[in-house]
Order: C-alpha cells, then sequence, then structure tokens
C-alpha cells in the first residue's frame, strides 16, 4: 500500500532533487511503486509546496519601474501578470498631418527631472554645450544645480527631484505649404501685403525620427515618427499610478517560496528498491526505516499545496517591509518629504496610516505602500 514519505535535502536545493528523482524513477522503472498527482495542471511524482508572494515594492527608482508619457498606448493592466519582454505600452507611427518643407532642424540634448509630486521639469540644451558627468538618469539633483559644465545661467536645476531622462531630440520648423487651389483662390480674391507663411514646431527624439533632411518636402501622410514600444525587463504584478505629465507602471516582482524549506513529499510503494533510488543524489528518507507520515500531517502539506481544500487565491499575499510604529519617509503626495511613524497598516488595501507632524499637532494621513519609504 502507498503512503506519503518525507525526503530531506538541503534547503533551496528541492526542486533539483524533483528532477533527479522523476529521472531515477523513470531509469529503473519505478513507475508503478511511485504515485502520481495533478496541480497546477501538470503530473507530478513528487511535491515541493510553495507560495506566491509579492515582495517588497517600497522602493522607488527601481528596475522595475517604468516611466510611461501619454503619447503611449498602454498594453497593461493593474493587477495583471506579466511576463519578462512583455510589451508595456506602444507609441504608434506618427505622420505629417499637412503638406510641409523643413525650414531648420536643431539638434538638442534633453534632461528631465521628476520631482517629489511626480511632476517633471524639461529642459533642451545646444549640443555644443557640454552636460555635466554627474547629470545621469537614476541620479537625485537639488534646485540651483548648474546642468552644463560652463554653469550656463539658462540650464540651471530650477527644482529638487530625480533624473528620469537623458536622450537627444530634434527640434524641427516645419514651414506650411498651401494647396494649389487654395493658393490660386486667394490670389484672385485679395491682393494683400505679403505676410509670412504658418510654420510648425515638433520636437521628437532622435532614435524615432524617420529620415527627414533639412530642406526636405514632406506631404500630409509622410512617415514623420516610427513606432516605439516599452518592454518589460522582469516579470510580476502590475501596478499603474497616473500623474500630471505621465503614469508609471510599476512590476511587482512575485517570488515562489518554499512552504517547507528541505522537503520533498511523495506517496510511495516503500521498500528496499525506493530506499536506494535516493543513492547518489543529496537527500535521504525521514527516519531509519523510513517513517511514513500521518494522515494529519499530509492533510497540512496538501491543503498548503493546494492539493486538498485550498482554493486557489486570486492573486499572491503581499508581503511588505514595514511595520506598525516605523519611522518611513513620505515620497508621494502634498505630505513628500515628511517623515511620520506608521500607526495602522492594511494589507489587503496595501495602505498605512502615517502620523505626521504639521502646524506643531499630530495628523494621520492614509498612504498606499509605494508612497512610503524606510529612512
Amino acid at each position: 500500500m502507498k503512503r506519503w514519505y518525507a525526503i530531506q535535502t538541503y534547503a533551496g536545493s528541492e526542486l533539483k532533487v524533483v528532477e533527479l528523482l522523476e529521472e531515477r524513477v523513470k531509469a529503473e522503472g519505478l513507475d508503478r511503486k511511485v504515485e502520481k498527482f495533478q496541480l497546477g495542471g501538470q503530473e507530478l511524482r513528487f511535491l515541493a509546496p510553495v507560495e506566491e508572494v509579492i515582495t517588497s515594492k517600497s522602493r522607488r527608482g527601481r528596475t522595475g519601474e517604468y516611466r510611461v508619457p501619454y503619447d503611449y498606448e498602454l498594453q497593461v493592466e493593474s493587477n495583471k501578470r506579466i511576463s519578462k519582454e512583455d510589451v508595456l505600452a506602444v507609441k504608434s507611427q506618427r505622420y505629417m498631418s499637412f503638406d510641409g518643407k523643413v525650414k531648420s532642424m536643431e539638434t538638442l540634448q534633453r534632461v528631465i527631472i521628476e520631482m517629489t509630486n511626480r511632476n517633471e521639469e524639461e529642459y533642451l540644451i545646444p549640443v555644443d554645450k557640454r552636460i555635466r558627468r554627474d547629470i545621469k538618469t537614476g541620479e537625485k539633483i537639488l534646485s540651483g544645480v548648474p546642468l552644463t559644465t560652463d554653469k550656463d545661467p539658462r540650464f540651471i536645476s530650477a527644482v529638487k527631484g530625480k533624473i528620469v531622462q537623458r536622450d537627444r531630440v530634434k527640434r524641427i520648423e516645419f514651414i506650411k505649404l498651401e494647396k494649389k487651389e487654395d493658393k490660386e483662390k486667394e490670389e484672385k480674391t485679395e491682393k494683400l501685403e505679403k505676410t509670412e507663411p504658418e510654420t510648425v514646431t515638433l520636437v521628437i527624439p532622435e532614435r524615432y525620427l524617420a529620415r527627414i533632411k533639412d530642406g526636405m518636402r514632406l506631404k500630409k501622410g509622410d512617415l514623420l515618427e516610427k513606432e516605439d514600444k516599452i518592454e518589460t525587463k522582469a516579470s510580476g504584478m502590475v501596478k499603474i499610478k497616473e500623474y500630471k505629465d505621465k503614469r508609471v507602471v510599476t512590476i511587482q516582482r512575485i517570488e515562489k517560496r518554499r512552504l517547507f524549506p528541505g522537503y520533498v513529499f511523495a506517496k510511495l510503494d516503500m521498500g528496499q528498491d525506493i530506499v536506494n533510488m535516493t543513492q547518489g543524489i543529496k537527500c535521504r528518507f525521514v527516519g531509519n526505516p523510513p517513517l511514513p507520515l500521518s494522515e494529519e500531517d499530509m492533510k497540512v502539506v496538501k491543503r498548503k499545496a493546494g492539493l486538498l481544500e485550498m482554493p486557489k487565491a486570486a492573486r499572491p499575499k503581499i508581503e511588505v517591509e514595514f511595520e506598525v510604529g516605523e519611522v518611513v519617509e513620505i515620497i508621494d503626495g502634498p505630505f513628500a518629504d515628511f517623515t511620520g511613524d506608521i500607526i495602522e497598516m492594511d494589507k489587503d488595501k496595501e495602505e498605512v496610516t502615517v502620523r505626521v507632524k504639521i502646524f506643531g499637532r499630530e495628523t494621520p494621513v492614509k498612504l498606499s505602500f509605494d508612497a512610503i519609504e524606510k529612512i
């Protein structure tokens, strides 16, 4: 009769041991002595129960955070899973909306600074200006810091924040060309003094700009800007927050954690051939001789693994690194840059209540987890 047994190994090597034991069962023809079961659409013989946990997501500026301007169309939704290299957002190709001629083109260096309230300040700097080495994406910056090595007063940071983008753009000035019939009609109906033609100025990132040259004529419908896609560099759960200048998409990493570190479980028809099955693999049966697990013990294992009366959660549980009573810094909203202590925490709503002092009085403020960070 088959009974459940525990196999002990090193914590962290459970999946490798499962793989080796599966191979050993097939190689030695022990299929009938090791019971199969279904879990998550897979047929298994050995069980290493895991749980999915959303890891701490309070830190700003990590690789799992993406800046998505409003001219990009989101391809994801909040609280949905996403895989590495999936498309987060797409900016469609841009075409000329009028007939025009390129009057002038200027290459500029762009620096975008994000303030604590997540609003942004943009600086367009001529290419003949040298930007300081410490002006790098991800670096913090104070108000009054010059952006160029020559400390040009036109290019001094007017805000405190973080540099979120550095790239090159083209500032293109187009002359709008009139249609032939419109021009003839105008000449016939009125003879006015000569006026300057209407111009349109566009700023386009250099890496997406179509092949356009100074003096070139373009027709309505001609390609102006190539398509761009933002792809994820990690898998996880999507969170989207909207701000004045952009959306911020955060990918919360999901970890698979062993529920019983260092243990693998199997339902076996125990015999010497089964005992020998573990030879050469860094594992051993619990007990000498191996002791079968009680029904009560296995009920716990099965429930945690989802094999018995364990309804699947709609989403993984959330694990946070904060505690009630901890002093934190607020990094988002009207209380940004304030510090206070956590007095309440609601993991289901992903909210904390922080007590801050304003005008000499203590005031409780409700905030999302990603609006605070450790000091």
